[in-house]
């Protein structure tokens, strides 16, 4: 009950309905999802390791950066720049298309498990993940985040663009949806969000 209160205390007051100029270019990539599902884009530029998939490996590295550099406790934004990294392991697969097309025969399965040792790669990923819990666990960064919660401004409208950003990505890998073009532009607009919100938290101090 305490730490509701502490959330909902000056709620209302905290709520920031300002954007910031990478907010409106969410928006945009947002609004241009649409005709690109229905005009005839060349498909190569959603494909995987196409034009939009490179532009959100550029926004996310963007993002790293960005939390590199805040001024204002370090540890939580360093563990932001870690969650990122694993984004970007996970849209990269840690670039085993690449290894794939060089190694493997036509029409092998592209798994690591192709692959004498690609029981490395997984378990490098794995360890990489186990290290950030055990930065969280270090500094007791729970803590810092709920001063977060519980007094820092929330961006609305970049939250909101997050939230259905990754909503959108979620519902165009279900089977009945399944299409690429939706999936890489929501997943472009969450990462250009994320990016956002990592740059406006970093200015606040807690």
């Amino acid at each position: 009950m305490k730490n509701l209160t502490a959330f909902c205390k000056n709620l209302w007051q905290r709520m920031n309905w300002r954007p910031n100029l990478l907010t409106w270019a969410t928006l945009a990539v947002a609004l241009i999802t649409v005709p690109a599902l229905m005009l005839p884009f060349n498909p190569q530029w959603f494909a995987e390791n196409g034009w939009v998939e490179n532009i959100q490996l550029a926004v996310l590295v963007a993002a790293i950066v960005i939390a590199f550099r805040a001024k204002y406790n370090r540890p939580l934004f360093i563990l932001a720049a870690l969650i990122v990294m694993l984004l970007i392991i996970r849209e990269t697969n840690m670039f085993r298309d690449i290894f794939c097309a060089k190694y493997l025969k036509q029409g092998e399965a592209c798994r690591w498990s192709s692959f004498e040792y690609g029981y490395l790669a997984q378990g490098a990923r794995w360890l990489f993940a186990a290290y950030v819990f055990y930065y969280v666990c270090r500094y007791r960064l729970w803590r810092t985040a709920w001063q977060y919660v519980c007094n820092a401004p929330i961006f609305i409208w970049d939250w909101f663009l997050l939230f259905i950003a990754g909503v959108g990505a979620t519902v165009a890998e279900f089977s009945c949806v399944d299409s690429e073009i939706l999936e890489e532009c929501c997943e472009l607009a969450s990462y250009l969000a994320l990016a956002n919100c990592i740059w406006r938290y970093s200015k606040w101090r807690a």
